[in-house]
């Protein structure tokens, strides 16, 4: 009867376990939703932040490949290129690519390799002339022209070579006799080579040559360029006696304050005829032509050099000397194709070549070609052996102020016996055996804007020592005035030599014998000298540069004297020269002239 007693506590025991079980069951589940919750709300939490890194990784690879679509479009591009390229040049020329180049367009065109081997510059000038006088004499009352009308290309050519073509369409230039034209516009046309073979251990570059149509070296103010010129005109003294340009070759070199230049010249694109005319007499014992040739033989050639040195040499000061010297061989040239030489001082204008007032000039000193008697030995009557001209320079500066002067001579050495047997054959052939004239000019100019004309000085210059654009302190495009200077010249020429020169009776005896031949003045004209006139001017003169490239000019010329006898101006008559004009003596005009110029 014990047994059921058993099983009741069993059943007690088992049902505690079970509720305790299930009790503990439910516990462990709810532990585990907020655990589970918990990490729920860990992983939001880091897939919220790695949301805007899978944007930006999307972007970064967008933009790869983008940046991979590019280069392959420029690859093909650039593989297009390179085949058209590599085409072209099958096509054409396995010639490298020239190197970059820089092009300015201040004061002209100019364009310049990266490696300065090669440059070019193309520029040009443009002067409009005017003026008045009040004694015209044998010139003009008042008168206004083009001067110069020039284009120019120069520049250097595989590093070592120059050049230079200079052309004036001007046509014509005042101051040659009657007023003929040039032949053609050529001014300068050369070329030149400096190169390290002709380096000097005491030059401060190579030495170089010059070969063409230049100005010859000599002379400060002749080779002066009429860009930056003080005054309108030369000196009368410059003009009567430098070369100007001729076609020759020449070597020069210069070092840090000094030049030397020299060479062998020969006619000039500005003579009135370039080359001899076969219209001469023949040999001897062949029967002669008559009458008057107006060249003739083989041309003229000149041996010419010019040396200087500054002692001084500054931003604000200079001290500049100079020499020059010329050998001049006429052959059988005369004075109608080497007027300049053998007719000496016909071109001269009194300064002011636009009014064209000419009072000074020599006869032809070679005779011409005049046909001499059959039993002469000489063919024609040339009777200048040669000639010899010097000039010595001086050019002073010191901060506005400047001063400039020149000496000027020339020597003339003539055949006596040639002399005496074109007076036989009725040639106007005064003087005798030597003849010297000479001339010189000095002045000084002040810049009242403070400008410094010692910083424009350069040895550097193929044609030799000389003066460029000044530097403008304040330019008119800038908001100032420009460069405003001031200056004042005296100049003398003197084209007498040998007795009686310069006389009353001289003159009146050549022309009474040249009118109508008078025996009684045969011996006077045979020892007298030779009258070519004498002049003295004075000048007061403003120049304006309101900007690099514009030059406004204005002259005054008083003449304080004017002797001018013969006045001749080679018109040939009947085999002798005839004179142009009165006779002056005494005169004083005044002679105004402005210029306004442009250059670039």
């Amino acid at each position: 009867m014990k047994q059921p007693a058993f099983s009741a506590r069993s059943h007690i025991t088992a049902g505690s376990a079970l509720a305790a079980l299930l009790a503990a069951t439910a516990a462990n589940a709810a532990s585990s939703d907020d655990a589970m919750e918990a990490r729920l709300r860990a992983l939001e939490a880091q897939i919220a932040k790695l949301r805007p890194l899978e944007a930006e990784v999307a972007k970064l690879r967008r933009q790869s490949r983008e940046a991979k679509e590019q280069a392959q479009h420029a690859t093909g591009v650039a593989r297009t290129a390179a085949e058209a390229s590599g085409a072209a040049a099958k096509q054409q020329s396995s010639t490298p690519l020239m190197p970059p180049v820089f092009v300015s367009f201040k004061n002209g065109l100019f364009v310049e390799t990266a490696d300065k081997a090669y440059n070019f510059k193309i520029g040009g000038r443009m002067q409009f002339d005017g003026g008045g006088i009040t004694q015209p004499l044998n010139g003009w009352s008042d008168q206004a022209g083009v001067r110069q009308v020039r284009l120019e290309i120069e520049g250097k050519a595989a590093k070592y070579w120059f050049y230079k073509l200079q052309y004036d369409f001007a046509g014509s230039q005042y101051g040659t006799p009657f007023n003929a034209p040039v032949q053609g516009g050529i001014r300068d046309f050369y070329l030149g080579l400096q190169h390290p073979i002709l380096s000097l251990p005491f030059t401060k570059d190579p030495a170089f040559i010059h070969i063409g149509s230049y100005f010859e070296p000599f002379s400060l103010e002749f080779t002066t360029s009429s860009r930056f010129r003080d005054f309108i005109e030369r000196a009368m003294a410059v003009e009567t006696i430098a070369p100007s340009r001729h076609l020759g070759a020449a070597i020069g070199a210069y070092g840090d304050n000094w030049s030397a230049k020299g060479g062998v010249f020969t006619t000039s694109f500005e003579d009135l005829n370039t080359n001899p005319s076969t219209a001469v007499s023949v040999p001897y014992f062949i029967p002669a032509k008559t009458g008057w040739a107006s060249t003739g033989g083989g041309q003229y050639f000149e041996f010419t050099g010019r040396a200087t040195y500054a002692p001084i040499l500054t931003e604000h000061d200079l001290l500049h000397v100079g020499v020059s010297g010329r050998y001049h061989q006429p052959n059988s040239a005369t004075g109608l194709s080497d007027d300049r030489v053998l007719r000496v001082g016909n071109r001269i204008r009194s300064e002011a070549y636009i009014l064209n007032q000419g009072l000074l000039g020599t006869p032809d000193l070679s005779c011409g070609s005049i046909i001499l008697p059959v039993w002469s030995s000489a063919s024609s009557a040339h009777c200048v052996n040669n000639v010899e001209s010097f000039g010595v320079e001086l050019s002073a500066a010191h901060g506005p102020f400047s001063l400039q002067a020149e000496y000027l001579g020339q020597q003339v050495n003539r055949n006596t016996t040639n002399i005496a047997l074109a007076r036989l054959a009725g040639a106007f052939a005064p003087g005798g055996g030597s003849q010297y004239f000479s001339g010189f000019y000095v002045y000084g100019q002040w810049y009242l804007t403070g400008e410094e004309r010692a910083a424009a000085y350069d040895v550097t210059n193929k044609i030799g020592a000389n003066f460029n654009q000044i530097k403008i302190k304040h330019p008119l495009s800038e908001g100032g005035f420009g460069a405003l200077g001031v200056a004042a010249r005296y100049s003398e020429v003197n084209l007498n030599s040998g007795p009686y020169s310069g006389s009353g009776l001289y003159n009146m005896l050549a022309y009474t014998t040249l009118i109508a031949p008078n025996p009684a003045a045969t011996s006077y004209i045979a020892n007298a000298g030779v009258v070519g006139g004498r002049q003295q001017n004075a000048t007061l003169g403003i120049n304006w540069y309101p900007d690099n490239g514009f030059h406004f000019q204005f002259n005054w010329t008083h003449v304080l004297q004017a002797s001018a006898p013969l006045n001749d101006y080679a018109l040939f008559s009947s085999g002798v020269p005839t004179r142009q004009g009165a006779y002056f003596n005494g005169a004083h005009p005044d002679l105004f002239e402005a210029r306004a110029q442009v250059y670039w």
